[in-house]
């Protein structure tokens, strides 16, 4: 269960730099920002978590090679893929496709590859083609298990608010419907006339150019405002010391503190820690991505010192 914000990860941060805004620019940032990256970097390959996982299925037709399909709108990669035919016998994708493309075939057959062929919105839902090889020779009962999107902190942007109704105020911009589930905190911020459209509000419904929130008072208003989601879901709070300890070092790096890289260390070893499964080869490169990130800052500092020393400065 995730009940931490990023709220608690500025508090956390603050002591450690003298407590320097955190969320004072335009929609909370940096740190909506650097939360995303840090969200992202935990749920996206070659992460793979219990906590994230989510399977759906879907029926094959004789002689179709391509399903375009929106069930499976929270997609970020496929795991593993199987089919049952009629006789209730299930046969496993070996050869699973998330980037590479498949090219058109002709042959039917049991199917022996998947590809996420591409993606696309179709009446603001977004889709996902799916395309086999062969081509199914037979009705098959597709099971796909993958891992879902990372939600986004934001901050997304608001053009407009409209008046309240039923109970509900409906604003219009831009959004990732998946980071404003259904029951999901809003936190609207930047309206100057009518401030009662800024707030925490409960959402509605959601999607890519619509967002409905719980504010009975809400008024119409054109403006550039934003709206933030700031819970750590689908992240379960076990996982905080991984979260809190990588969004300091950034904090750290941000006001050039040289304890940034210990920091990223800690949360590094402590996300290796919990990612059971993969490669030594794969936490390897996914450390270096991380750490290289304090040796460059260090590396860049080092140059700028050595030419200040030069320059008698």
């Amino acid at each position: 269960m995730s009940t931490n914000t990023l709220q608690n990860s500025v508090n956390f941060a603050g002591p450690f730099i003298q407590f320097s805004p955190l969320t004072a620019g335009l929609g909370q940032e940096p740190a909506a920002s650097v939360a995303s990256m840090i969200r992202n970097s935990m749920l996206n390959p070659p992460m793979t978590w219990f906590f994230n996982r989510n399977e759906a299925t879907f029926s094959t037709v004789v002689g179709q090679q391509d399903y375009t399909l929106a069930t499976f709108s929270d997609l970020a990669f496929v795991e593993k893929v199987s089919l049952t035919d009629d006789q209730g016998n299930i046969t496993e994708i070996k050869d699973v496709y998330n980037n590479s493309a498949l090219a058109v075939s002709s042959f039917q057959q049991l199917p022996s590859a998947m590809s996420v062929e591409s993606s696309s919105i179709i009446a603001n839902v977004l889709n996902y083609k799916f395309r086999f090889l062969g081509i199914p020779d037979q009705i098959y009962t597709v099971t796909v298990t993958y891992q879902k999107l990372s939600p986004q902190f934001g901050p997304f942007f608001i053009t407009s608010a409209g008046n309240a109704g039923g109970g509900n105020t409906t604003y219009t911009g831009s959004f990732d419907p998946y980071s404003f589930p259904v029951g999901a905190t809003a936190v609207i911020t930047g309206f100057k006339t009518n401030v009662v459209n800024n707030g925490s509000f409960a959402v509605v419904s959601s999607t890519t150019t619509s967002l409905v929130v719980a504010n009975a008072a809400g008024v119409a208003e054109t403006i550039s405002a934003f709206v933030n989601n700031f819970s750590w879901a689908p992240i379960p709070d076990q996982y905080s010391d991984v979260y809190n300890n990588l969004f300091l070092s950034e904090m750290l790096a941000l006001v050039d503190d040289a304890r940034a890289q210990l920091y990223r260390q800690r949360g590094v070893a402590a996300l290796m820690a919990k990612a059971t499964g993969l490669s030594e080869m794969q936490k390897n490169i996914f450390a270096q991505q991380w750490l290289a990130r304090g040796m460059e800052r260090s590396a860049i500092a080092g140059m700028t010192n050595l030419g200040n020393t030069g320059r008698g400065i």
